[in-house]
C-alpha cells in the first residue's frame, strides 16, 4: 500500500482543522476515517497502470462531502487535476453548490474556481422561446414534427413573463432558478436537448444560458454534475462536455444509483408510430430542400437517391410490426404483463424477433445519408449563407431533421438486438403495445414499441469510464453488501471490489421512532390517500414542531396542497414555491424564531 506523503498529510491536516475551527465544530471519527480512505486511494495517482478506484461505504451523519472534500482537493490541486463530483439528485448538487462547498471555501480562504453543469434541458433555448412566442401570437404548433404543443392562457402567461425576465436581465436562463413551479408544456416548449440543439451553428449561440455556463466547466477546479450527464459524456466517447477522464479526479457520491442511471443511458427504443413519422418529417425536408436547390447543387444527387430508401425504411418498419404483433396476437394472455391500458411482453434469452431486409437499402447507410444533409443545412445556418433560404427557414429545416433522426438512429441496434439471441449479450429485450394487445389489430403495429436494455451496464462502463478515468471513489451511505462491495463492484464492471465501510453517527434505535399509521388506507387511491396525509398534518399543527414531508410523486405532493386547512397551509413551505436553498432558510429562520414550519 503507497504510504501518504507528509506534505499531503499537512495540507489535509490543515484543511480539515481550520474548517472544524472556523465552525466550531468537532472531529467526527468516521469523517477521519474517511478522509484517510480517500486520501490511500488518491497517493496511488500514477504509481500503476491502472487508475486507483476505491468503493467508501459511510452511513448517515458521517459527513461525507467534506470528508472527500478535503480527502481530495489537496491531490486535485497539487496535481491540477479537476475535481468532479457525480450526484444521482437535484438536491445534492443544490447543498454542494449552495452551502458544502462554499463553506468549506470560507471557512479555509480556499482559491479555487467552482462550477455546475447540468443539461440542456435545465437551460432555457433562446430559439425554443422565440419560436414558443410566434406560437402565442400566431397560434400554431411550434414545430410541425411533433405533436401540437397546446399551451393553455396560464402556460402563456408563463412564457411571457420569463421571456420578459430573460430580455431585461432579471433571469439568467437556469430553469432551476425560476421561482414558481412551471407545467412540462412549458418546459417543453423553452427547453431543447443534444438532438435539436444547432450548437455553434444556432445564431443565438453567444447568448446561449448552457453555452456560456459550458464554456466555464472545463476551467473550474471543483466541477458539480450529475449521474445522467455523466453518462450523456460517455455515450460521446468522453471528454466531448465535461474535461478529459483521464486527467480528472472523479468522485461518485449516491454511487448506489449509478447502474440504474447508466441501464436507462444506454437503453435504446423505437415507437412505430413516431418512426413512421420522423420518416415523413425527413421526407418533407427533402422536398423542400428540392424545390428551393438549384439542379446543379451538390447536394441535389443526394437528395433525389433519398426519397426511395425513406420510403423503403417506412415499408421495413411497418413490415417488422405487423409481423411482430401478429405473432405476439398468439401467446396466452399469461405471458404479459398488462398496465396503465397497455401490454407488454419481454423476450427470453433465446428468443427472437426479426425483420427480413432483404430488399431493402441498409439502414445505416439511409441514416447516413440523411445525416449529411443534416450537416449541411447546420453548415447553412452556421455561414448565415441566406441567398438559397432565409436563415429562420435553414434553422427550422435543420431543427426538424436533427429530431426526426435522433428518433430512427437506434432503429439499427434495435433490429441486430432483436434478431439475434441474448445469450451473449445478456441484454434485456421486451415489446409494448400501447392497448390491449388482445383488441389490437395486426394490420396497424403503430403503438407497437420495440426496447433493449442492458440488465447491468458492466459491458458499457468498463472500457468508457474505468478504462480512463485518472481516478474514481465511489460513496454512498448504502451500498456494501454485508461489508463486501463484490456485487456493486461486478454490476457496474469495475476492476476492484474493495473498500472501507464506515459506522454512520446516528443510533436509529434510541434516537428515532417508526410509526405505522392504522389509518394509512390504499394508497392506489390517490384522492383519499392525499386526505389522509392532510387529516394528519392538520393533526399536527398545534404542537409547534418542525416538520419535513417527503412525497414520491409531484402530483400526490400537490394533491395534499390543494387538501390542507388554511391554518396548516399558512405554515407549510413546499418545493417549487422557491428554489431549495431559500426555502430552508425560510424553514430555519420559522424554527428559530419558534414558529411552526
Amino acid at each position: 500500500m503507497t504510504a501518504i506523503s507528509d506534505n499531503s498529510k499537512q495540507s489535509i491536516q490543515a484543511l480539515y482543522t481550520d474548517f472544524l475551527k472556523a465552525k466550531g465544530l468537532k472531529p467526527r471519527l468516521g469523517q477521519k476515517q474517511m478522509i484517510a480512505e480517500v486520501a490511500r486511494i488518491l497517493t496511488r495517482i500514477g504509481d500503476t497502470e491502472s487508475a486507483p478506484i476505491g468503493f467508501i461505504e459511510a452511513g448517515t451523519g458521517t459527513g461525507k462531502t467534506l470528508a472527500y472534500l478535503v480527502g481530495a482537493l489537496p491531490y486535485a490541486m497539487a496535481r491540477e487535476m479537476p475535481l468532479v463530483i457525480s450526484t444521482a439528485t437535484v438536491s445534492l448538487q443544490t447543498q454542494l453548490i449552495e452551502k458544502d462547498i462554499p463553506d468549506l471555501i470560507e471557512a479555509t480562504d480556499l482559491m479555487l474556481t467552482v462550477a455546475l453543469a447540468k443539461g440542456r434541458r435545465r437551460y432555457l433555448c433562446p430559439i425554443r422561446l422565440e419560436a414558443a412566442l410566434e406560437t402565442l401570437t400566431e397560434g400554431q404548433a411550434i414545430y410541425p414534427d411533433e405533436l401540437t404543443l397546446v399551451l393553455d392562457s396560464d402556460d402563456r402567461e408563463v412564457v411571457s413573463d420569463l421571456a420578459k425576465a430573460w430580455a431585461q436581465g432579471q433571469w439568467a436562463g437556469d430553469m432551476d432558478q425560476i421561482p414558481q413551479v412551471i407545467s412540462e408544456s412549458v418546459k417543453t416548449a423553452i427547453t431543447t436537448d443534444h438532438r435539436r440543439c444547432q450548437g455553434r451553428s444556432c445564431r443565438h449561440f453567444h447568448v446561449c444560458p448552457y453555452f456560456n455556463e459550458r464554456e466555464s466547466w472545463l476551467d473550474a477546479d471543483l466541477l458539480v454534475i450529475n449521474h445522467d450527464l455523466l453518462m450523456s459524456d460517455l455515450k460521446l466517447g468522453g471528454g466531448v462536455i465535461l474535461p478529459p477522464l483521464e486527467r480528472m479526479i472523479l468522485i461518485i457520491d449516491e454511487a448506489h444509483q449509478l447502474a440504474r442511471v447508466a441501464s436507462d443511458q444506454f437503453t435504446a427504443h423505437c415507437r412505430i408510430a413516431q418512426s413512421l413519422g420522423a420518416i415523413k418529417t425527413i421526407d418533407r425536408v427533402i422536398n423542400t430542400l428540392k424545390g428551393l436547390l438549384p439542379t446543379e447543387h451538390r447536394l441535389s444527387n443526394d437528395l433525389e437517391r433519398l426519397n426511395q430508401p425513406l420510403e423503403g425504411f417506412g415499408h421495413l418498419l411497418a413490415n417488422w410490426g405487423k409481423a411482430s404483433l401478429e405473432r405476439l396476437k398468439a401467446y396466452p394472455d399469461t405471458a404479459y404483463v398488462f398496465q396503465n391500458g397497455g401490454s407488454r411482453y419481454r423476450l427470453t434469452l433465446a428468443e427472437c424477433f426479426s425483420v427480413e431486409t432483404d430488399g431493402f437499402e441498409p439502414m445505416t447507410t439511409t441514416l447516413g445519408r440523411i445525416q449529411k444533409v443534416r450537416d449541411w443545412l447546420k453548415s447553412l445556418v452556421s455561414q448565415g449563407d441566406q441567398e438559397l433560404m432565409p436563415e429562420t427557414d435553414a434553422e427550422l429545416l435543420s431543427e426538424q431533421i436533427s429530431m426526426a433522426l435522433g428518433r430512427l438512429e437506434s432503429i439499427p441496434e434495435l433490429v441486430v438486438a432483436f434478431s439475434n439471441d441474448a445469450m451473449d449479450s445478456g441484454d434485456a429485450r421486451w415489446l409494448r403495445i400501447g392497448q390491449d394487445v388482445r383488441y389490437a389489430t395486426p394490420d396497424d403495429p403503430t403503438d407497437l414499441e420495440f426496447w433493449v436494455s442492458p440488465m447491468e451496464p458492466a459491458g458499457a462502463l468498463s472500457d468508457a469510464l474505468w478504462g480512463r478515468i485518472g481516478a474514481c471513489i465511489l460513496t454512498s451511505a448504502t451500498l456494501a453488501h454485508h461489508g463486501e462491495f463484490v456485487i456493486p463492484a461486478g454490476t457496474l464492471g469495475l476492476p476492484v471490489n474493495s473498500g472501507l465501510v464506515v459506522a454512520g453517527a446516528f443510533h436509529y434505535q434510541s434516537q428515532g421512532r417508526l410509526v405505522i399509521s392504522r389509518f394509512a388506507g390504499d394508497p392506489r387511491d390517490d384522492r383519499a390517500h392525499a386526505q389522509r396525509i392532510a387529516d394528519y398534518l392538520a393533526t399536527r399543527i398545534d404542537q409547534n414542531i418542525g416538520m419535513l414531508v417527503l412525497f414520491t410523486s409531484w402530483r400526490l405532493c400537490f394533491q395534499v396542497e390543494e387538501l390542507l386547512d388554511a391554518a396548516v397551509r399558512e405554515v407549510t413551505l413546499v418545493q417549487g414555491q422557491k428554489p431549495m436553498a431559500a426555502l430552508l432558510n425560510d424553514h430555519e429562520l420559522r424554527r428559530k424564531q419558534g414558529q411552526i414550519s
